[in-house]
């Protein structure tokens, strides 16, 4: 199975996967790459953008990449 096979995989078993999911499930370091060829094959992933907290206490964004229902 490829990066982008496993990606939409857990997209539509769990609904949504951040950069952070990607790179230590599956060891794809480049997710919003992966994102922009699934939508190019007709899949409508929305991008939510949320704000945590960084292992140092920072505030960081990131994006969480969510499955529309197919």
């Amino acid at each position: 199975m490829n990066q982008i096979t496993a990606i939409l995989e857990h997209l539509r078993v769990n609904g949504s996967i951040t950069s952070l999911e990607a790179i230590n499930m599956y060891g794809a370091t480049r997710l919003a790459d992966i994102i922009f060829k699934l939508r190019k094959r007709g899949f409508q992933i929305k991008t939510v953008n949320c704000v945590g907290k960084t292992r140092f206490g920072t505030t960081c964004n990131y994006a969480k990449y969510v499955l529309v229902d197919e």
